[in-house]
């Protein structure tokens, strides 16, 4: 189901929290290599979708392979994300919907920014 603003498809940044084990991997320090972990440090997930941030999470969460056999899900959030209440709205509700597909894809890369300047582990794609 596309939500639609005025008959055109509209984007939704989101953002899933990971596990802290995910820090320790390869891809959390290739993106974040001056990451410290501490108490209120967190590892995210962040990433843009044309459906709800709720069906995106879903797909990410059960591995989800589409008609033709392709995965549409991230290996870091299916292991590594919250099975249950993953998402984390205050992160991005302010910023849906969007427009265009060029903006989803900047608001992804400053939400990641964002996070990552607050001292959190953040993968994006």
């Amino acid at each position: 189901m596309d939500l639609r603003m005025n008959d055109k498809k509209v984007f939704h940044v989101y953002v899933i929290g990971l596990k802290p084990e995910f820090a320790k991997t390869k891809a959390a320090k290739s993106q974040n290599p001056n990451f410290l972990a501490g108490p209120n440090k967190r590892c995210y997930y962040v990433g843009y979708t044309s459906d709800t941030p709720e069906i995106r999470y879903e797909k990410h969460i059960t591995g989800y392979v589409n008609k033709k056999g392709h995965r549409i899900f991230s290996p870091k959030v299916y292991n590594y994300g919250y099975k249950k209440n993953g998402l984390r709205p205050r992160q991005y509700k302010k910023y849906n919907p969007i427009a265009t597909k060029d903006d989803a894809e900047k608001i992804e890369i400053e939400l990641a920014e964002k996070l990552r300047k607050k001292g959190h582990c953040v993968y994006q794609a």
